[in-house]
């Protein structure tokens, strides 16, 4: 930016939420209101002419890099030496039967934290789009049997996969099977989620960032527990308003912004 003196890049799939609703009648300054997509869009223009790179792409995983992070969309990656994440609460967990008796127990949200406990494993990753992709891609690289289960949603992709719906996930101590909505079942030592796009809920569980529920934990700087990670928005704790959000990030850009210094 022009006043911070730090290259600012913005990677969003899309305006999120705040891009779907109709009008704003509680923001400051608009004494009628403002439609949601032209206060979008005039926030984006704003920032364009204060020196923002904006980039238009689906991130789907965050890594920890050379120069800070490494910030992995579809098409590319991204080095950055501190990240505001600000994404919103979606937890994109499927309406499966027992998926939440058996996270951490075989059911997991990060194939980059745990597919080396797969190794030599059958696995699923449930999904259906960009995110499915690039967690199948992930494993395959360590596990040789890997299938797509697509939940009777219709894949976004050319990968071979199974597009029946999902029924249940049966085990003991260890998830061991899925049971689809036909009753036939198939048996799996580990399954992967990766539904819709990676949120919050999906990047804190891959980075290690503390939670509680489905929010980043932050301080009052809107620091997270990994040095040069900052979180703003409904993804932490507090009213879900336009104006909190825009005071978190303000307040977690500064502080972005001083890490960079502290780190030359």
């Amino acid at each position: 930016m022009k006043d911070g003196g730090a290259s600012v890049t913005v990677v969003a799939k899309d305006g999120g939420a705040l891009a779907k609703a109709d009008k704003i009648q509680n923001y400051y300054g608009f004494a009628d209101g403002i439609s949601a997509k032209e206060l979008v869009a005039n926030g984006i223009a704003q920032a364009k002419n204060l020196g923002a790179k904006f980039i238009e792409a689906e991130v789907c995983g965050v890594e920890f890099g050379t120069d800070g992070f490494d910030v992995k969309t579809t098409d590319r990656t991204i080095a950055a030496g501190a990240l505001v994440i600000a994404c919103g609460t979606s937890r994109n967990v499927p309406p499966i039967k027992n998926i939440d008796v058996f996270e951490g127990r075989g059911v997991s949200y990060c194939a980059i934290c745990d597919g080396f406990f797969f190794r030599g494993k059958k696995i699923a990753v449930i999904g259906n789009g960009a995110y499915a992709e690039s967690e199948y891609g992930v494993l395959k690289n360590i596990i040789e049997d890997v299938t797509i289960l697509t939940n009777g949603l219709a894949p976004q992709f050319s990968l071979p996969c199974d597009t029946r719906k999902i029924e249940s996930f049966e085990g003991g101590e260890t998830v061991e099977e899925v049971v689809f909505a036909d009753g036939a079942r198939e048996k799996y030592d580990g399954i992967f989620i990766a539904c819709g796009s990676a949120g919050a809920f999906e990047l804190s569980k891959k980075l290690g960032l503390e939670t509680d529920g489905n929010k980043i934990v932050t301080d009052e700087k809107r620091a997270t527990n990994i040095p040069g990670i900052y979180a703003a928005g409904d993804c932490i704790p507090g009213l879900q308003q336009i104006a909190k959000a825009v005071c978190d990030g303000m307040i977690a850009g500064t502080e972005a912004l001083k890490f960079l210094k502290t780190i030359g």
